[in-house]
């Protein structure tokens, strides 16, 4: 999820860096002279959080297909869906924490920061989510349900 959030920074790359030379007030009361549209800024506010939304949901499907797949119980993915989708809701994903490791940060070029942190994030999860360690825990809980 935080990969998606942090992909979808991509397209605001000009937005980020006025702000962050100019500061937001100035931003917002020199649009034309900057030439950033209203919209861009509203676009800006939507795309982060619609993207966290689509790597919940991805992250929910590929939870789904690996549990059939390998006859676990679904039950645990709407369970997590849930969690997940509740804790995104109420801003308690814990973002401030995981910044810490945004690898990409020491990078100054603002494209490729984006690029390296979303990247480490999404290789994170991807690590964590088809690990044998993982499976190996969820074998071992569906044989201790079933004895």
């Amino acid at each position: 999820m935080f990969s998606f959030k942090t992909f979808s920074w991509l397209n605001y790359i000009k937005l980020i860096e006025v702000t962050t030379i100019h500061g937001p007030k100035y931003v917002m009361e020199n649009l034309e002279n900057l030439q950033i549209t209203p919209e861009e800024i509203a676009l800006f506010s939507f795309w982060p959080n619609v993207s966290s939304l689509i790597g919940i949901v991805f992250a929910f499907v590929l939870s789904i297909s690996i549990s059939r797949i390998k006859k676990w119980s679904v039950l645990n993915s709407f369970i997590v869906l849930i969690l997940i989708y509740l804790l995104y809701r109420y801003n308690s994903l814990g973002w401030d924490y995981f910044r810490i490791l945004a690898i990409g940060s020491f990078i100054d070029d603002y494209q490729l920061n984006f690029i390296v942190t979303g990247s480490f994030f999404l290789i994170v999860g991807l690590v964590i989510f088809f690990s044998k360690w993982t499976n190996r825990i969820i074998e071992n809980r569906q044989v201790e349900l079933k004895t």
